[in-house]
């Protein structure tokens, strides 16, 4: 009995004590470059999913790694991986210290639009185009509209000439092909990308990235065309305050405050811009108001949270509201509907709200994005009365897995709530009235890096729409870096949309033409591919970047409005095809100082092709050009920002005894601005110095109530010469 129970005691004890006696060690050391730390840098052991993020200091610790040999892998943005086998002896630890070679890319910006992750503009597979706020503040954009002309490739298209609708065109494809992102959240519905996109100020913008070309692999079915990606100042780094007001001699009042503050483990950034215009300009004494009386009022607040194992938590709200009059002189609210006195009224109230949550499960990059927006319009278009509201909920669930250095996997999962109701003339339609999507999707990308000089990409996206079923939308990149200083890219992909005829097709709403839908609308398709070719001269002590573009798109089943019958507008698919290419190139000198300067052209081809008969697109111009220019004069701190653009000829829908072609124009703005002290710079401001602008914009402005009348004939601007005052303070 004795013998039995000490063979018991014995079997229990084993176990324990070899648990007891379990063989671990610890690695822990430094990341540095140049003998610079770097901190931020991921260091992980992909056998055990063991890993830890590098402090201030450049320093790391990983406990508890059990005896054995693994690989060790470093990675940070603007480094090249590092692979270090590494071995753990019983209650040993190893100390290492590891030197990152930085790359090229030093010389660009942080991006996240291509791949739906932070890269610098060199390693991106995906070529983006990078603009700061500094940037937007040299052209005096006051929102993201004002700024579009002034970029190369990019068009902005105003729909009607008497309330002022306006879209961004690029590289010659309508409006609505672009997708308008807000810190990577689609929250510009079809309603908003007529009206919301006016409500987007510089003010609280860090930057803008843009890619042309189809992105629906990773955005869906507005980003046919391209991608717009707004992003906003980051609370913990944005000054504590900034004032920017300004007037001007068209008596446009404009002011922004933004202020930031740290709470606690918590920052916030507070934005308020308001716009107030009430001036009756009539230059082309047509009888028309050359542009809309606008009351403006925006509010945006973005959170950022602070917690453990640099993970993020953000929040943004914005609030938007509009008031906007265009017409004869006469026309005010109170004329509302009026079948005497012609006039448009659009009241616009918008909600947005987004957000980014990185979940808390230990060594996995797994983070939920959301979004819901909610727009209302009420509008008065002569007679015509036109209401809407548009409610888009927006989820994303990305899983980004580094396996190692050179081999990144991300999938996500998005789902898309998109209801929309609309009446005309208090009459709900049975076709158009209501529509309510739900749009589940699945994507997926796999990016590989194979040396220091190849790196490709390859993604899919799979949606599903009730009406339509499943939609596949590939996509293909590849980037070689033929040297140190030259980066060839190749780009393949598809893009899809599916339409929201009266919400997107202004000319649907205004002006006398008859809407004429000929058969059921099917979803739009597109095949689309680039060669970008990047050259970094250094000339000095300045550096010359410079890009060339070649693009083709080729586009199926394209909706576009057919203006050939008289007093009509007719959709239907095209049973032919359309084909959007081109060239494009820029390039940006920068001197130490005071000069800086950029310039950019691009020649584009855009037609449909139905019945074996071509026609130009209709607003898509032969070519474009833009330029900017800075230069501070020594000794006096003035600085001098020149900007303009040049257009080409332009086919413009045919009415009797009005032109059917745009002629060529340009437009030209100026800024000097001085700094007075530490915290306050005034500048003036002439925009248009050239005082061109177009001289019919509405047809048959004289019979506003007649068949001929109609407001979709501008091209060019219909605003003349204006100077504007204005002081910026800024608490650094």
């Amino acid at each position: 009995m004795k013998f039995l129970g000490q063979c018991l005691l014995i079997l229990i004890l084993t176990p324990l004590l070899s648990l007891a006696q379990s063989s671990s060690g610890t690695i822990k050391g430094q990341v540095i470059s140049k003998g610079e730390p770097v901190a931020g840098a991921n260091v992980t052991i992909a056998d055990i999913q063991k890993g830890s993020p590098t402090d201030e200091m450049g320093s790391f610790i990983i406990k508890d790694i059990s005896v054995g040999t693994y690989d060790l892998t470093i990675s940070a943005v603007g480094f090249w991986p590092h692979l270090q086998k590494i071995s753990i002896k019983n209650n040993e630890t190893v100390t290492v210290q590891i030197n990152l070679k930085p790359k090229t890319e030093e010389l660009g910006q942080v991006v996240v639009t291509g791949s739906m992750r932070e890269t610098f503009v060199k390693e991106s597979p995906v070529k983006v185009q990078v603009l700061s706020n500094e940037h937007l503040q040299k052209t005096g954009a006051a929102n993201l509209m004002e700024s579009v002309n002034f970029l190369n490739g990019l068009y902005q298209e105003v729909s009607c000439g008497v309330c002022g609708t306006n879209s961004v065109r690029i590289n010659g494809m309508d409006g609505p092909y672009t997708a308008i992102l807000i810190d990577g959240m689609p929250i510009m519905g079809s309603l908003a990308s007529v009206y919301g996109l006016n409500g987007i100020n510089t003010s609280s913008i860090r930057n803008i990235e843009i890619i042309k070309g189809p992105n629906s692999t990773l955005y869906g079915s507005e980003a046919m065309g391209g991608v717009i990606n707004v992003i906003t100042k980051n609370p913990a780094t944005a000054a504590p305050l900034e004032i920017d007001g300004s007037f001007s001699t068209h008596e446009e009042a404009s002011l922004s405050l933004t202020g930031s503050q740290k709470l606690g483990k918590t920052q916030t950034l507070l934005g308020i811009d308001g716009l107030y215009f009430d001036k009756f300009l009539d230059h082309n004494d047509d009888g028309f108001a050359d542009i809309t009386k606008r009351k403006k009022l925006s509010i945006f607040n973005k959170w950022s949270f602070e917690r453990s194992e640099a993970r993020q938590f953000n929040l943004a709200f914005k609030l938007y509201l509009e008031d906007r009059l265009g017409g004869t002189k006469k026309y005010s609210h109170d004329q509302r509907g009026s079948n005497q006195i012609y006039g448009e009224s659009i009241n616009t109230h918008r909600f947005e709200m987004l957000g980014t949550y990185d979940l808390p499960i230990s060594s996995q990059d797994i983070r939920a994005e959301f979004s819901y927006s909610y727009h209302s319009q009420n509008s008065y278009y002569g007679t015509y009365h036109y209401t809407a509201d548009q409610q888009i909920y927006f989820t994303n669930v990305i899983w980004d897995k580094r396996f190692t250095p050179w081999r990144q996997l991300l999938v996500g999962a998005t789902s898309r709530v998109d209801a929309l109701n609309q009446t005309f003339d208090d009459i709900r339609l049975d076709e158009g009235s209501r529509d309510i999507r739900f749009i589940p999707g699945v994507f997926s990308q796999y990016e590989h890096t194979f040396n220091e000089h190849i790196k490709a990409l390859g993604g899919l996206r799979i949606d599903h729409y009730k009406q339509h079923g499943f939609i596949f939308s590939p996509r293909a990149n590849a980037k070689f870096d033929l040297s140190d200083h030259t980066t060839l890219r190749l780009n393949g992909g598809t893009g899809f949309r599916v339409v929201n005829l009266f919400t997107e097709e202004h000319e649907a709403l205004t002006g006398s033409r008859r809407v004429v839908i000929e058969e059921e609308l099917n979803p739009e398709r597109s095949v689309n591919g680039t060669i970008n070719l990047n050259q970094i001269i250094d000339i000095g002590t300045s550096v010359l970047n410079i890009d060339l573009d070649l693009f083709y798109s080729h586009f199926s089943n394209q909706i576009i409005p057919d203006y050939s019958q008289a007093n009509e507008i007719r959709y239907k698919n095209l049973e032919g095809y359309s084909v959007s290419r081109g060239i494009s190139v820029s390039a940006a000198h920068n001197f130490p100082s005071p000069l800086q300067y950029s310039i950019g052209f691009t020649y584009q081809d855009v037609f449909e092709s139905n019945h074996g008969i071509q026609s130009a697109i209709h607003f898509a111009p032969k070519w474009s050009g833009v330029f900017t220019a800075t230069y501070t004069i020594p000794k006096t701190n003035i600085s001098i920002n020149y900007s303009g653009r040049g257009v080409g000829n332009m086919k413009l829908p045919e009415y009797d005894g009005y032109i059917n072609e745009s002629p060529v124009f340009s437009e030209h703005n100026l800024k000097l601005s001085r700094p007075f002290g530490s915290f306050i710079t005034g500048y003036i401001t002439a925009k248009n110095i050239g005082n061109y602008t177009q001289p019919n914009p509405i047809i048959a402005a004289d019979r506003p109530f007649s068949d001929d009348f109609a407001t979709d004939h501008v091209y060019g601007p219909i605003q003349t010469r204006r100077f504007l005052v204005g002081v910026q303070i800024s608490l650094e």
